[in-house]
């Protein structure tokens, strides 16, 4: 089941941006509960805008040349600069669109993706670190580049919020254009349930990212349904992204599927490390505090 297609500024979409903002602030204010925010050595201040002054902004902010000129008071703004840039490539193909039709409330792909993806930029940005995101298929559909500024977060969500998940996935296509673009010495995290027709070695686009100096966290997710294939009887399925419709029997497959999916992530978790690529796994039943203390686990190590 594929997720409805939404316009950018429906109601839906500007409700999804409001929730989305209270989970993540609520999943990293519990994380962060009782822990030290980290140390950033070498860190500055930088000018990065203008604002309206309201009461309760600091008075030695305002730009007293700006306001004899003018005659309205604006206060300056600054972002912290800081070592690390991250970007996180979002998969966005029409197989991260897939429902459970079991009833059970769990989160869609989508949703699970979108909300990790979400508290990892709120995280980043309380930690003053510059964030951006690249939403993808078989091409990057959205890029927001990274900045430290705790308005930032507002651009992330509209950009989350507004994915409707369609088309292939086309990884290393996307991973070649934009490996010239990211910044070198920064942290790209990959959210995707790596389905894909389309991409020959996986494990060479990872190593070509990691070559260039980068810090690679891969999140995998997938739905329990594709893990279990808990379906009965003669099932057709369609396809989410451009592989032909398949009729069977899952009771006629299930075994060896399970064998064959399992021994890959097996692979991809031995593999993965000696790439330089940190593999994550989750279940869109694992709760999203799991993939977020392995990312502070990480971001620990890189600040050390």
């Amino acid at each position: 089941m594929q997720e409805k297609t939404q316009s950018p500024y429906s109601p839906e979409v500007l409700s999804r941006i409001a929730s989305l903002k209270i989970r993540a602030l609520n999943l990293v204010e519990g994380l962060l509960s009782g822990q030290h925010r980290s140390r950033h050595k070498g860190s500055s201040v930088e000018f990065a805008e203008y604002k309206d002054y309201t009461p309760g902004d600091e008075i030695r902010h305002i730009d007293w040349k700006v306001v004899g000129k003018t005659d309205k008071y604006h206060v300056k703004q600054f972002e912290q600069s800081t070592n690390l840039k991250a970007t996180i490539l979002l998969d966005a193909s029409g197989s991260m669109g897939y429902v459970s039709p079991e009833p059970g409330g769990r989160p869609s792909k989508m949703d699970y993706a979108r909300t990790l993806a979400a508290s990892l930029s709120c995280l980043l940005l309380k930690q003053f670190d510059a964030v951006g995101l690249t939403v993808f298929n078989d091409r990057v559909v959205n890029h927001i580049p990274p900045r430290s500024k705790a308005s930032h977060l507002q651009h992330i969500l509209h950009g989350l919020a507004a994915i409707e998940p369609a088309g292939v996935t086309r990884l290393g296509d996307v991973i070649g254009g934009l490996v010239e673009r990211l910044p070198s010495r920064g942290l790209l995290i990959l959210v995707s349930d790596l389905f894909s027709a389309h991409d020959e070695d996986l494990e060479k686009h990872l190593k070509l990212l990691c070559s260039r100096g980068l810090e690679v966290i891969l999140f995998h997710l997938l739905d329990p349904d594709e893990i279990t294939l808990p379906f009965d009887g003669d099932i057709l399925f369609e396809s989410l992204e451009d592989d032909p419709p398949v009729g069977v029997d899952p009771e006629d497959i299930r075994e060896e599927y399970q064998k064959l999916l399992m021994r890959q992530i097996e692979t991809w978790k031995r593999d993965m490390p000696g790439l330089g690529v940190d593999y994550v796994f989750l279940e869109t039943t694992t709760p999203l505090e799991q993939g977020l203390s392995y990312y502070l686990l990480k971001r620990n190590s890189l600040i050390k």
